[in-house]
């Protein structure tokens, strides 16, 4: 399957629990080798309240994923860990910032 950016963005994403933790914000590329290297997730409210995700009044909570936690992609992109494990990916604080 070919997708391009603009019509990956917004899809749901589901961690391996089942559980819809927020949408695909955007896509992160290395120009070195050319390839999607993360997503950036805008993350529910409810789901960056359980994870300690950094969010604010106006602005939703989020967090890059590696792609090496992207199970699949199709109507919605499946990730291959449950939602409690994605705190292992936040930054130390809640910050959500890259992880890479």
């Amino acid at each position: 399957m070919r997708l391009s950016d603009e019509n990956l963005r917004g899809r749901t994403v589901i961690a391996a629990d089942g559980q819809a933790i927020g949408d695909v914000a955007a896509l992160f590329l290395d120009s070195d080798a050319w390839r999607v290297e993360s997503l950036q997730i805008k993350l529910r409210k409810e789901v960056a309240d359980q994870l300690g995700a950094a969010r604010g009044l106006f602005h939703a909570g989020t967090l890059e994923l590696p792609v090496r936690m992207v199970q699949s992609v199709g109507d919605a992109v499946v990730l291959s860990i449950p939602a409690l494990e994605l705190r292992q990916v936040l930054p130390s604080g809640g910050e959500s910032n890259p992880a890479r």
